[in-house]
């Protein structure tokens, strides 16, 4: 028989989950694979089946992802990218990416994003990383907020149930348009539902919300009594800040409980203001930097030229022989077709990291993923391209 690329179907749906478990090494009980399935849109996934098992998998969700200046444009967020042990090194994960690239090209999204499972794997798909976080340990024992930040949490509450969504939908819209790469959350009632349901994982407990009028928190803990000297630990799931203010409350509040031995997060951006509350801000101890978002860009105009910029300024970009003049500055830009000389030469991977602004088109140059016309041309880039928050995305997909 065959091999046969195609859209999977709800009778495929089972094998479809155990496919990409083969390739992630993960197991779906037949609870979850119900649990999940109506968190995906079927016709955004492809599957490579060989005579009669399926092989490779990928597929994406409908996301908004937010840009520099706040502006949002349509992405396909690109998940499930697994081929099963014995297919490998056909070039079936290339037949089922490319796959789902054109279905992200024919429902007319600019941008393809993904988290990465390998870091070298998808820079040959045309992939460039698009924010960065840092993963972060608190002892709580030691860290002290700085007096004008004590108490700062009077205004934040538990929240739970039903009463969940209601409440942290609106702050979520709120906070997603201040970061770039940050995305739209269409399915949330639907994503609570399921994590309601799922038994809780690795002896945590089910997550726990925080909320202020300008933001929330969530996080789970996990018991460990240490003989009398209660050293549970916190994994902070996310933290969504719309105000300085929200943030000093949420903080205020996650650093002040009994019996929490250690905060953890892997979400935070490279430039979160968590250090500064503290007296000392040594104890925000950092245990990991890496990639985050990975974008490529389907629809150069689109992506560019919706975006705002911090100088006003032109570059013409060239992208795999094909030039595009970017122009902009803080309110708006504009991205069209040009055959004016190159400033700055890239590929697709160099591109979806400029989209960003959260990597210098100078470091960019270092890196070996671009090239100047000259130095007036770059120092002139370094100024238009970046943004001010660093880009950062809590949603995982």
């Amino acid at each position: 028989m065959a091999v046969e690329l195609r859209t999977p179907s709800d009778t495929d749906w089972p094998a479809f989950c155990h496919a990409d478990g083969y390739g992630f090494g993960v197991t779906y009980t037949p609870e979850r694979i119900e649990r999940i399935r109506p968190l995906h849109d079927l016709s955004r996934f492809r599957m490579v089946v060989d005579d009669g098992q399926i092989a490779a998998v990928a597929g994406s969700y409908a996301f908004d992802v937010t840009l520099p200046g706040g502006v949002c444009v349509p992405m396909g967020g690109v998940t499930w990218v697994a081929t099963i042990p014995t297919h490998r090194g056909r070039g079936l994960m290339r037949q089922v990416i490319e796959a789902v690239h054109n279905d992200i090209d024919a429902r007319g999204e600019a941008v393809a994003g993904l988290y990465a499972s390998q870091g070298g794997l998808y820079p040959r798909f045309g992939y460039g990383i698009a924010s960065r976080r840092v993963e972060v340990t608190i002892n709580r024992h030691l860290a002290r907020l700085r007096p004008e930040f004590r108490g700062a949490g009077s205004d934040v509450r538990i929240v739970a149930g039903d009463d969940v969504v209601p409440a942290i939908e609106p702050l979520w819209d709120r906070f997603r348009r201040l970061r770039a790469t940050e995305v739209s959350r269409p399915d949330l009632r639907v994503s609570f539902e399921v994590e309601q349901s799922s038994p809780p994982d690795g002896g945590y407990s089910a997550p726990v919300y925080l909320v202020h009028p300008d933001g929330y928190a969530k996080y789970m803990t996990k018991m460990d009594w240490g003989d009398g000297h209660p050293q549970h630990a916190m994994d902070l799931i996310e933290l969504a800040a719309v105000t300085p203010d929200a943030h000093a409350a949420l903080w205020s509040v996650l650093l002040s409980m009994d019996l929490i031995g250690t905060i953890h997060s892997s979400r935070l951006p490279i430039d979160d203001p968590v250090p500064s509350l503290l007296i000392d801000p040594r104890e925000v101890r950092t245990t990991g930097n890496n990639d985050g978002v990975w974008f490529n860009i389907r629809d150069v105009s689109i992506a560019f030229g919706a975006r705002c910029y911090r100088t006003e300024d032109r570059f013409v970009v060239e992208v795999d022989g094909k030039k595009w003049a970017i122009e902009g500055g803080l309110e708006a830009g504009s991205c069209r077709a040009a055959r004016t000389k190159a400033d700055l030469v890239t590929d697709r991977a160099g591109l979806g990291s400029l989209l960003s602004g959260g990597q210098l088109p100078s470091a960019l140059v270092a890196q070996r993923q671009m090239t100047a016309r000259n130095d007036d041309v770059l120092r002139r880039a370094d100024l238009f391209f970046p943004t001010s928050l660093a880009p950062n995305c809590q949603t995982g997909y």
